[in-house]
């Protein structure tokens, strides 16, 4: 993975904030290979769980990342400015996957039921999602619980994910469906 900054500068804090990180979550956060760690980091890791990347990793400014379960990232994955990953149980991440600005992966939904006409959302529905390598998840895409994305896929933008999508394919939509055959 190849990265371009403006400036000296902008590297060297982005540095500063990958060691920090480490430091601080020593025993929840795992960061194979030294990374690039935007500003605003939002991290969040409950006790006896676990955020682990097998590799680099980039992540731009404003990123949010969750994990109440397990989550996990492959080699050379980007996460761009504003998208939120967020695992109540389990959520994988092959290597080479690229997340752009505003996409929200969430592997939980809330129950909600009505108890004498007052709304009551306590509580979750967790199902895992597994998501291949080489994988473009394009602007504003939100992946919801219980899918599983192949392996070389495109995700259009805006997309709402909600059923698996096989290997080779890009898919958008919603609910997204495959546009066409990749390879």
């Amino acid at each position: 993975m190849r990265i371009i900054l403006s400036s000296p500068c902008a590297k060297f804090t982005a540095l500063i904030r990958f060691f920090f990180l480490k430091i601080l979550l020593i025993k929840k956060l795992e960061i194979k290979e030294l990374s690039y760690i935007g500003t605003n980091l939002k991290v969040y890791i409950q006790r006896n769980s676990r955020i682990t990347v097998n590799g680099k990793i980039y992540i731009s400014d404003n990123v949010e990342l969750q994990s109440r379960g397990k989550l996990s990232f492959g080699n050379a994955c980007a996460i761009n400015s504003f998208s939120r990953i967020i695992a109540f149980g389990e959520i994988k991440i092959g290597d080479r996957v690229r997340i752009a600005q505003h996409v929200s992966i969430l592997d939980h939904d809330h129950k909600y039921d009505f108890q004498d006409g007052i709304l009551n959302t306590a509580g979750f529905t967790i199902k895992p999602i597994t998501i291949g390598n080489n994988v473009w998840i394009a602007d504003k895409v939100t992946i919801t619980k219980g899918v599983t994305i192949g392996d070389n896929v495109i995700i259009a933008a805006n997309s709402v994910v909600t059923k698996d999508i096989e290997s080779n394919v890009m898919a958008g939509g919603v609910p997204a469906k495959t546009i066409k055959k990749l390879i």
